[in-house]
């Protein structure tokens, strides 16, 4: 009986807000909470937590398994839901005698109809005390209040996964509008999905099947969702469609007994144990009226069959005499249920072997002398030795076998014949009746099911050796000697008084390496050996990705090469950011970058998702992607084409494909789990699926990548390091050759060109198995199947994927970093408050920031709805982006030497020693390396603001356009190399005349052959 209860809720500003829940209130503030707990990670969980992007929020909502994702994926799908939260309120109440706490995991606001409280739960939880009784209270608690409380389980599968196949058209600005409009005037009442698809001949497939998969989202087209979509599926305009779901108002009470008086697990082992029983599908049961069956945890009894529409249905009562009308089908096939029998019969468990087994355990002798018997056996009882008259052999039936000879005679013929008894005879008659050739073979000699290749090993001591090796999952690797010294003492301590014999020591290393393949200790490293101890024990999961974008892998790597640094010449070793898609295994960004990966730098691989880099101009056919916009099913005869249009028709493709992400999968890297990667995510509509802590086998495909990228690629490479310290030649730094910025095109040539057109074991068309497929071809497959969800063309995208920064107007502009910033979009702005709210907004304006280029920062005038860029103060003195990191470090360094440092001329210090070279600390360093990659940008003139996208560094070569100020691609520019440090200024004893003049008296140039040897 619940007492007295109340209710919490979290704030965004932190602060909590018990109170009282009055009757019939229909929402006492839990909109404006925020969660009151998020998800957690601990190493070694097994359930996945995650943010999924909700189109009815437009915003993020928080789920802590993937049974909870379901649901949000049904609350977002039902277009009478108004709002979703996520973990939204603390019940406290008193039970008894007992102070009980519970957070529900969602609260659902609908259109016209109560509020709806929603626990998840897998099913076979639900009649557990301890679950029964929170859900319990709970139930009483929301219900006292006018509210309704559903209990959320496992929905049917092919319903879900249609669900979540339809998820992916979700986001209703990735389409186009003239498109969908056509496609709502169009009459598709009555047609199949496949004629909906063909329906529109004068637009291109792929953008058809999306757009309509859109309208099925959105439920403007309806079809039955309980079985696989097929293009046979008919669809109907208007209405709601169909889902059962797996909600549930009724809560199963805890089924301690049945009956009989024993528990439900009780029963089962019960059963088990004397070989009847088990799930429907198994050994042969009859079910019948009286039947009794474990239905979802309950014990329910059969009153009455019948037949209907759909096929046979039972009529059932459980333990509160409430009746259930089922389908019989369902019972026996989906896994929900199990027989209760009334007695013995045949069951999957018994301990003989079946006969494919025990055959093949036989040499070719014994199999020969197994079928000696058969033949034996086939004689006695029907006269001939292959057992039917039609395939009679030589002379047979032999006179002793005739139809008019006595079974006995029988028997006393062939036992003479074989020299054996008349006994023995008998017993192979009998065992061919039971089981014909298996029976005739006896029973193989096996082990010990549990030794598996230790022979007669004494069980104690297998266990003591194990026990050991485990202990060193997390240490470092002993020898065998260590383990084979530690098992006596370590027996005698745990069985004292009892005696051993231990075996021999060439014995007990053989036993050693036996239990090498249970738990890998002395071959593997440490590293390898952690990853082991980490595995599940029940086979893996994996998400099964449908179409191309539905997850993307992002991943971050230490490559084992070694580059150049523009800047100082010298050797370091960079880190790659990768991003991949699954389901197709197509790399569609990476990022070279010294040292250490940052944000921005994720933010701008994610960015090549949707506006990929532009392929080299000497790149094959085969490896330059359509440009985006391009329509797929336009082919054009570049070589028919002249005039002016000429040089516009040369093949200028893109280096990967474009494609809309929908789930982000990452790790728990700071960079990933940054409120930069979060924000570009909740404005791009994408979800965001973390991997479970040090598992990288959640993000398999792309941590096999960067295994392929090295073996394949870098290995060739001078400067190679090897994976480890044992692999690391003699002075690999000193071979360091390419730059940095060259490395970087060299491995996004190789995946156009090699990675994206070599068939991976690991794609797979369910519909023809063992056909070879390369990431390209699976991406084609893919867009063929799904559709093609066009990315977003505004030219203005780029600004979304950069930091965001919220900061007052003032008089004098705005201030980031202790850094001013003017332009005329502020004009009439200063001292307003702005309309976002929030808790970071509060009155607030935002401005988008990169980390990498402190001169400008990027404004949307709040009316115009334009960006504009708002220039630092101290830009025009700084002729090439700088970031703030470098800025801080200039700051501090100043304010060394003196009492009240300028900006201005902390920076002009700090890139005066970079420049020269002097740049000692480890901090100075690191920013160096990570300006090498702007350094082209030395020469150039600032940016215009007439195309602010051309300011951002960070994002410009994300974009494939060239840098401020390089002008039109040039063969002189082609020739140079790209981002090279010019070099050292020149001192007062270097003439101009005399560096220029490097022919020799002959005219000859002097340099012409100075490297003809190296």
């Amino acid at each position: 009986m619940v007492g007295s209860f109340s209710v919490s809720l979290r704030r965004d500003d932190g602060a909590v807000r018990e109170g009282s829940w009055a009757a019939g209130a229909s929402d006492p503030g839990f909109a404006s909470a925020v969660p009151w707990r998020t998800f957690r990670w601990r190493h070694g969980q097994q359930h996945y937590s995650g943010t999924y992007w909700s189109s009815t929020m437009s915003d993020h909502v928080i789920y802590e398994s993937r049974l909870e994702l379901t649901r949000l994926l049904y609350a977002d799908f039902d277009q009478d839901t108004e709002s979703v939260f996520a973990q939204p309120f603390l019940l406290t109440a008193q039970v008894g005698r007992r102070t009980c706490r519970h957070v529900p995991d969602f609260l659902m606001l609908r259109r016209g109809r109560v509020p709806l409280v929603v626990d998840v739960k897998p099913r076979h939880l639900l009649t557990r005390p301890k679950v029964s009784s929170a859900l319990g209270w709970a139930r009483e608690v929301v219900e006292s209040r006018g509210w309704e409380f559903e209990v959320w389980s496992e929905p049917p599968d092919a319903e879900l996964a249609n669900l979540r196949f339809l998820a992916g058209y979700r986001r209703p600005w990735l389409f186009d509008a003239d498109l969908l409009a056509e496609v709502r005037r169009a009459d598709l009442d009555g047609v199949t999905l496949g004629q909906a698809f063909r329906a529109f001949a004068d637009r291109p497939r792929e953008l058809v099947r999306a757009a309509v998969l859109h309208l099925m989202w959105s439920q403007h087209l309806v079809t039955d969702l309980a079985t696989p979509l097929t293009a046979r599926h008919r669809l109907r305009v208007g209405g709601d469609a169909l889902v059962a779901g797996a909600g549930s108002r009724d809560l199963p009470r805890p089924v301690d007994e049945d009956r009989g008086g024993a528990s439900v697990d009780v029963l089962r082992e019960r059963l088990l144990a004397r070989g009847g029983g088990g799930r429907m599908g198994g050994a042969a049961v009859r079910v019948g009226v009286g039947t009794r069956f474990v239905y979802d945890g309950e014990v329910v009894v059969v009153e009455e069959m019948f037949g209907s529409a759909h096929g046979n249905e039972v009529l059932v009562r459980d333990r509160r005499e409430r009746r259930l009308r089922l389908s019989l089908r369902e019972v026996l096939s989906s896994g929900r249920a199990w027989v209760v029998p009334d007695g013995l019969g045949p069951a999957s468990d018994e301990p003989r072997e079946t006969a494919s087994v025990i055959l093949a355990q036989l040499s070719d002798a014994a199999l020969e002398e197994v079928r000696e018997r058969a033949a034996d056996v086939n004689e006695i009882l029907t006269g001939y030795r292959s057992g039917s008259e039609e395939l009679a052999g030589p002379g047979e039936p032999r006179p002793e076998y005739t139809e008019g000879v006595g079974l006995m005679r029988r028997y006393e013929a062939k036992a003479a014949e074989r020299q054996v008894s008349v006994r023995t005879v008998k017993r192979w008659v009998a065992a061919a009746h039971r089981e014909r050739e298996a029976a005739l073979a006896g029973e193989p000699a096996m082990g010990d099911a549990g030794s598996g290749g230790l022979g007669r090993a004494d069980a104690r001591w297998v266990e003591m050796a194990l026990e050991i090796m485990k202990e060193h999952e997390e240490e470092s690797t002993p020898t065998k000697a260590k383990v084979l010294e530690s098992i006596g003492p370590r027996l005698a301590a745990r069985y004292p008084g009892e005696e051993f014999k231990l075996p021999k020591r060439s014995t007990a290393y053989g036993w050693l390496a036996e239990l090498e393949r249970r738990a890998p200790t002395f071959e593997v490293s440490a590293k390898r050996r952690r990853d082991i101890a980490t595995r599940p024990v029940a086979a893996y999961g994996k998400l099964r990705p449908t179409r191309p974008g539905e997850y993307l892998l992002m991943d971050t790597t230490r490559l084992d090469v070694f580059a150049l640094d523009p800047l100082t010449f010298q050797w370091v070793q960079p880190e790659l950011t990768v991003a991949m898609d699954w389901y197709s295994r197509c790399v569609t960004g990476l990022r070279l970058t010294p040292v250490s990966t940052k944000s921005v730098d994720v933010a701008a691989t994610l960015f090549q998702a949707y506006r990929p880099r532009t392929a080299g101009k000497d790149w094959p056919a085969h490896a330059v992607w359509p440009d985006h916009g391009i329509p797929r099913g336009i082919v054009l005869d570049r070589d028919a084409i002249e005039g002016p249009m000429a040089d516009a028709a040369k093949p200028v493709g893109a280096a990967s494909p474009a494609l809309v992400p929908e789930t982000l999968v990452v790790d728990h890297g700071k960079v990933y789990v940054s409120e930069h990667i979060t924000s570009v995510c909740r404005r791009m509509g994408i979800s965001i699926q973390p991997a479970r802590l040090r598992t990288g086998r959640d993000k398999g495909p792309i941590e096999r990548f960067f295994r392929t990228l090295r073996e394949g690629l870098l290995q060739w490479l001078p400067a190679y390091k090897g994976p480890d310290v044992h692999s690391r030649g003699l002075n690999p730094e000193g071979e360091a050759f390419f730059f940095l910025n060259e490395l970087e095109e060299i491995i996004r040539e190789w995946v156009a060109v090699v990675y994206h057109h070599r068939p991976h074991d690991g794609l797979v068309d369910p519909q023809v198995p063992g056909l070879e497929l390369s990431p390209a071809a699976m991406f084609d497959h893919g867009v063929a199947r799904a559709g093609y969800i066009e990315v977003p063309r505004d030219a203005d995208l780029a600004f979304e994927f950069l930091k965001t920064e919220w900061v007052p107007v003032h008089h004098y502009g705005v201030e980031i970093r202790r850094c001013r910033y003017r332009g005329d979009a502020l004009v009439g702005l200063a001292g307003r408050t702005s309309p976002y709210t929030g808790p970071k907004a509060k009155g607030r304006w935002p401005v988008q920031v990169d980390p990498d280029d402190i001169n400008h920062i990027y404004f949307r005038h709040p009316k115009t709805r334009r960006w504009s860029t708002l220039t630092w103060e101290h830009a025009p003195s700084v002729r090439f982006p700088i970031s703030e990191e470098a800025l801080e470090l200039a700051r501090k360094m100043e304010a060394v030497k003196y009492r009240y440092p300028d900006d201005k001329q902390a920076v002009a210090s700090l890139l005066e020693r970079w420049n020269l070279g002097l740049g000692m600390t480890a901090v100075e360093r690191r920013m160096a390396l990570r300006l090498a990659r702007d350094q082209k940008a030395l020469t150039l003139p600032p940016a215009e603001d007439t195309d602010p996208l051309a300011a951002l560094p960070s994002l410009a070569r994300a974009l494939g356009r060239p840098t401020p100020g390089t002008g039109p691609a040039t063969d002189e520019d082609d020739e140079a190399a790209p981002g090279i440090y010019p070099g050292l200024a020149t001192g007062d004893d270097d003439d101009e005349e005399e560096l220029d003049d490097t022919a020799g008296p002959d005219g000859e140039d002097f340099y012409a052959d100075a490297l003809e040897d190296v």
